[in-house]
């Protein structure tokens, strides 16, 4: 598949403009007409917007430039593999993009801070991990199988609901949290476009569309894995 850069690199351009700038009109309007304020350290702040402009442009291109036709062609790839063998690589892949995550990272260390230790960082990202990599392969195994979004989402929230009737109080917000923060760019840029691979190389144009979902599914893997270590790690504290 050949990318026509130049094309890329304006793309990613106005793409940058269009998602920045009403976020910078809506602030600029609450500082200087509602708040009516002026602006401490401009300069600091020009500067600090320019480099997130510039680190967004150079994720969004980046994204598309290798990781969005990696996946596409990763899993083209493993639609020709045994069936075995592509449930373990997307687990492992699937944990591996948990890792990758910044805000798994950033929700693991406010959950060790909040919680003065008694929840390590560790165990966190490691549980956040480990629900990803399941949901990768339950993704995976519903496009091999042809089966509606629903028969993964269904039985899986509503384990999700009766765990939460389980689980400390005081962690419920946090799992749930962590099904938001697995769902960042990694995934979206490297998984869905494998999925989505997968999908269109076993089963054509057609049913392409079986590739999508496993966001959602993603989604949704962190959370069932969060209340099960909360629960695990309360018995363990009631046995002591």
């Amino acid at each position: 598949m050949s990318i026509d850069l130049h094309a890329l690199l304006i793309e990613g351009a106005v793409e940058v403009v269009e998602a920045t700038l009403p976020v910078l009109a809506l602030i600029a309007f609450f500082q200087f007409v509602v708040l009516r304020r002026g602006v401490n350290q401009p300069r600091a702040i020009l500067i600090g917007i320019l480099m997130a402009m510039l680190g967004f442009y150079l994720f969004i291109v980046g994204a598309k430039l290798s990781l969005i036709p990696m996946g596409v062609a990763i899993g083209q790839l493993l639609a020709g593999a045994p069936v075995g063998a592509v449930l373990a690589f997307a687990f492992v892949l699937g944990a591996a993009v948990a890792f990758a995550e910044p805000a798994v990272r950033i929700l693991a260390f406010e959950i060790d801070e909040v919680s003065a230790g008694s929840l390590r960082k560790r165990w966190i990202a490691s549980a956040v991990a480990l629900g990803v990599g399941l949901a990768v392969a339950a993704s995976v195994l519903r496009i091999v199988h042809e089966l509606p979004l629903a028969a993964v989402l269904v039985p899986g929230y509503a384990l999700a609901i009766v765990l939460t009737l389980f689980t400390p109080r005081d962690m419920v917000p946090a799992a749930y949290d962590a099904g938001a923060v697995a769902t960042g760019p990694v995934a979206v840029n490297f998984v869905l476009p494998l999925t989505t691979g997968m999908a269109l190389a076993l089963w054509g144009e057609d049913v392409g569309a079986l590739g999508f979902g496993v966001v959602g599914i993603i989604a949704l893997g962190p959370i069932i894995s969060m209340l099960a270590l909360s629960i695990l790690l309360r018995r363990r504290d009631s046995d002591a």
